[in-house]
């Protein structure tokens, strides 16, 4: 990402994490602060950074904890969301930030959904969740009742690749099958649905180190994409600890007690974007599951896309950011 500059910033004793700024070149603009899923880095921003950033917008896009080219503690206890909150607004203080708008996509999703409610309400002015909708927060997480739910209202369960990305057994394997691990998340999406939804099936396509097309960096072999043998490199090198440690945390409930003391209503103008081809998580229920909780000004719209969104429409992720920032001024 030659145009953004990337940064780091030493957030506490332990903790560094990289990040790509380019501050807004109009004091009319706001500051777009993009946060990743899984498994990704602020690069798979890429399109929506140099978009915004060439129409004169603040972009800011950190690699997460465990991800990328910050620090990659292993105890899942320091990924909680008011750790990992505290870890942004560190961020946005160094470079004297004031009111962002926040980007979420897919777990990143998760995050703005509880950083909304950690930061100070002056901090946030609009709220875009990606593909993947706002989770109220103050429940236990129970990935089990998720999948019962699931399978009784699309016939099928969901979410079953959590048990493998949660187990240290999963996790091992994963380190030795990289090219599996990205290609599966990156599969056309009747491909990862069927890999990452039933009982054992993500342990199967990972053990048997299969690659699938490179679906969201264009199609085509997987191998002969630099977009995809990027990424590969980069959880070849980071691991996968980290980035899992996201889904021990959720699954172990480790942020729960601060939730409790959250309120659930957006107090801000939302936007969801909903990927009218991922199965995994239907376009429908985000809207369902936001919507309700959206108190100055909602808006949902939906792409024809799998999930990552961002990539395989690039062109129509921006427009619809851009119209919902040209609703905010």
């Amino acid at each position: 990402m030659a145009t953004i500059p990337s940064k780091t910033l030493q957030v506490s004793p332990t903790i560094t994490y990289k990040y790509f700024y380019s501050p807004a070149k109009k004091p009319n603009l706001p500051t777009l602060l993009f946060l990743h899923g899984f498994p990704s880095t602020a690069a798979d921003f890429r399109p929506q950074l140099e978009h915004f950033a060439s129409e004169g917008y603040g972009v800011l896009a950190p690699d997460l904890l465990g991800y990328g080219g910050t620090s990659k503690p292993r105890d899942p206890r320091e990924y909680t969301w008011r750790a990992m909150g505290a870890h942004v607004a560190a961020i946005l203080d160094a470079e004297g930030l004031g009111a962002v708008v926040g980007v979420g996509h897919d777990l990143g999703s998760w995050f703005l959904s509880r950083l909304c409610h950690l930061l100070p309400a002056s901090r946030l002015a609009g709220l875009a969740f990606l593909d993947v909708g706002y989770s109220a927060p103050g429940d236990r997480f129970d990935v089990e009742a998720i999948n019962r739910a699931t399978e009784a209202m699309t016939g099928a369960e969901r979410f079953r690749y959590w048990d493998f990305f949660t187990d240290a057994e999963g996790v091992a394997l994963m380190e030795r099958e990289v090219e599996a691990v990205v290609s599966l998340m990156h599969a056309p999406p009747g491909v990862m649905a069927a890999n990452l939804g039933p009982r054992g099936k993500t342990a199967e396509w990972v053990s048997a180190g299969r690659v699938a097309a490179a679906h969201s960096f264009g199609g085509g072999d997987a191998g002969a994409s630099p977009y995809f043998l990027e990424k590969v490199a980069v959880f070849r090198e980071g691991g996968w600890t980290g980035p899992t440690n996201w889904y021990r945390a959720l699954k172990d409930n480790l942020s729960f007690d601060d939730e409790r003391e959250m309120k659930k209503e957006l107090e801000v103008p939302v936007l969801v974007v909903g990927c009218g081809r991922d199965e995994m998580t239907v376009a429908g229920f985000q809207d369902q599951v936001t919507r309700p909780w959206a108190r100055a000004g909602y808006r949902f719209e939906v792409l024809d896309t799998g999930h990552w969104v961002m990539l395989e429409d690039a062109a129509g992720t921006n427009r619809l950011l851009e119209e919902f920032l040209d609703g905010l001024a």
